[in-house]
């Protein structure tokens, strides 16, 4: 009973005015024209394809598909029509999605509730206006009413910060008090929403205070890339305050601080010119260099390098390099940052460098003492791949140091079989045979990763010389089992071939497949051959379909049911158990360019019967299997064996008909 209700609602919903909404949107956008704002896409057959943006690939596995405007990825499994990839890649709601739609396409569309009352959107809107008016509140305080913000126009000054760079970022100034609290308030602002989204603090209690959770703070503006607000970061000017130098407000629905990057609005256009981008840490780093004429830099805000930031980088530009500072924090997050590297080790289109400064400098600093050309120049003469500064790192970081003798067994195989390989190295003293091994064990699990044979043996030969060591004991430590790889497997590509997918299905899949290529095939589909499926799922996906269609004929949109059904297909999909297997179904046949050879509906109720009917001999089968291990079991006595031979000559004779039907088609 539930399970038919289930299907109730999936035909209830994918009807009605909201399914026509979005077909009109659909019918208008171009997908190939908006993939290709984020995605360089390749002209394959009748798709285009290119590199995944949603995760790190080396070979393309994502797919768009323009007469039936339909992306997929056949790496991840990501895949949906122009409005999901949108609203997935610009992090926009449905609602902000449809209203630029409309205004690029001209789309004769009015505003309405189904795109009005998206439940993210009610939750964004106000929250922005919340942000402009924190935004307009800071940026007064420092610029406006100077006499209690002439501390702040000086430290900044001091950090080499001139007026007209503090406008252009938007700097403010958090004074004493609780002047935004009472502004949020006049202007009937939630203050709920101010205090979960890290503006104010909420004091619980009888008649809930509220209070500015920034005082005496400078405040830094994050912005998205459409220039609008979406956070705040404050630091402490003042040497005696104790806590945090610097806050963040919180995560909100427009606001992920590991999927964002400060100045990312300022310095977009720039990096695409130059097709490479330098990431630094800090929001002082980022600001310092922009104004001082390096202009395609970004910044982490403090934060380590995540998965997303270099998914969105990797989509602007070719070139992405990392420089931190010359301290020991600065080189941890350059390690953290190239464990996230290694879909691009082998990739020809994309380079990835680190770089550290020396001398305590961050990049703020060094700027200001060195100036532009300088740091240009260093980051030239010493950016390495991700790789070759592992191998520098650990072999300074372990230069005049003492091993202690912590040694496992693979460090005694070595030494053991040092007369084996023979150490061109002269010093024959053990501790300095401990430190070799100390810095092979260390860079080891991140040369094994490497799948490229060429690079790995470039890397082989490099830390072979490096540390006087025959290639042979290098590349056979490399390749030991015991040794952990320091990167879990990430390998995304799938292996799956479009055009051959259907050897990997069974019968009842293939119909399904059928089915999702026109919806009208479910017609032909009774209660009876229903009977004959065994995936709960398959048998789901038939009877939400069958009562879609229902729907939809007995609604005012009518029309073709096969123009535009991916958000029917979608939907059914999204309620089955095992949603990636069917999504992947339904996305193959879409791209696969075989079904495109079948231009009638005959053809297609031809296949569809056929299947129906060799889904009928397979369970046949089935059933005389059973039959035949009842019969060789011993245990039936003889009236019953004589039935159970009846029933099985029945069957085969029923088999050899239903194939005889096959032979007609």
């Amino acid at each position: 009973m539930e399970a038919e209700q289930d299907v109730s609602r999936a035909g209830r919903r994918s009807g009605g005015n909201n399914f026509a909404l979005t077909e009109l949107i659909l019918s208008y956008a171009n997908i190939v024209d908006e993939v290709s704002g984020f995605v360089k896409l390749k002209k394959v057959g009748n798709n285009y394809s290119g590199l995944c943006p949603f995760h790190s690939e080396k070979t393309p596995s994502f797919y768009v598909n323009e007469s039936k405007g339909l992306y997929y990825c056949f790496g991840c499994g990501k895949g949906g029509n122009v409005i999901g990839f949108l609203k997935d890649i610009r992090g926009e709601s449905f609602g902000e999605v449809v209203r630029y739609l409309k205004q690029k396409y001209n789309i004769p569309l009015e505003d309405t509730k189904y795109y009005k009352t998206n439940n993210s959107q009610k939750d964004e809107e106000p929250l922005k206006k919340i942000l402009n008016l924190s935004l307009n509140f800071y940026y007064e305080n420092l610029f406006v009413y100077l006499s209690n913000s002439r501390h702040i126009i000086k430290y900044l000054q001091e950090r080499g910060i001139d007026e007209n760079t503090a406008k252009e970022f938007k700097l403010g100034f958090a004074g004493q008090g609780n002047g935004l609290t009472k502004l949020l308030s006049n202007n009937k602002a939630d203050l709920d929403t101010c205090a979960n989204a890290g503006l104010l603090i909420r004091k619980s209690g009888p008649g809930n205070q509220y209070f500015d959770r920034f005082t005496n703070k400078l405040v830094i503006p994050i912005f998205d890339r459409n220039n609008e607000p979406i956070a705040f970061a404050s630091r402490s000017v003042l040497q005696d305050s104790n806590g945090p130098k610097y806050i963040n407000t919180n995560n909100s629905p427009i606001f992920i601080k590991s999927s964002t990057l400060f100045g990312l609005n300022k310095s977009l256009p720039f990096i695409k010119k130059e097709n490479s981008v330098i990431v630094v840490e800090g929001y002082f780093d980022m600001i310092m260099l922009y104004s001082r004429g390096i202009k395609n830099v970004a910044a982490t805000m403090g934060t380590a390098l995540s998965k997303n930031h270099i998914i969105i980088l990797s989509r602007l530009c070719d070139e992405i390099i990392l420089l931190f500072d010359g301290d020991k924090a600065g080189i941890n997050a350059i390690n953290r940052g190239i464990e996230l590297f290694q879909g691009f080790m082998d990739n020809s289109d994309k380079n990835i460098y680190a770089v550290t400064l020396s001398g305590g400098d961050d990049p703020d600093s060094f700027v200001r003492k060195y100036g532009k050309e300088k740091l240009i120049k260093l980051i030239s003469d010493n950016k390495k791949s991700p790789i070759g500064f592992i191998i520098d790192y650990y072999m300074n970081n372990l230069s005049g140091e003492t091993v202690k003798d912590d040694s496992g067994k693979n460090d005694e195989v070595l030494i053991k079989n040092n007369k084996k390989y023979g150490i061109i190295y002269n010093k024959d003293d053990i501790n300095e045979l401990k430190k070799k091994i100390s810095i092979l064990k260390d860079v080891a699990p991140f040369i094994k990763k490497i799948d490229n044979n060429i690079i790995l043996s470039h890397y082989i030969n490099l830390v072979a010389n490096n540390l006087g060591l025959k290639e042979d004991i290098v590349r056979d430590y490399v390749s030991s089992k015991n040794i952990s790889s320091a990167f879990a497997d990430s390998k995304d590509e799938s292996g799956f071939h479009i055009e051959n997918y259907e050897k990997d299905l069974n019968i009842e899949d293939l119909v399904i497949a059928k089915l999702f290529y026109n919806l009208l095939l479910t017609d032909y589909i009774n209660d009876d051959i229903i009977n004959e499926f065994s995936d709960k799922d398959a048998i789901y996906i038939i009877k939400a379909t069958k009562n879609t269609l229902e729907e939809l004929r007995s609604s005012e949109e009518g029309g073709d049911f096969n123009q535009g059904n991916s958000g029917i297909i979608e939907e059914i999909i999204s309620n089955t158990e095992n949603k990636s297997k069917w999504s992947r179904i339904y996305y193959s046949i879409s791209f696969s360019s075989g079904y495109k050879d079948k231009t009638t509906f005959e053809d297609e109720r031809r296949d569809i019967k056929k299947l129906l009917i060799k889904l009928k001999i397979d369970n046949i089968s089935k059933a005389c299997g059973c039959l035949l291990d009842e019969l060789k079991s011993g245990k039936l006595d003889e009236s019953v064996r004589l039935l159970k031979f009846k029933e099985l000559n029945k069957l085969k004779y029923l088999s050899k008909e239903f194939q005889k039907k096959i032979c007609s088609f």
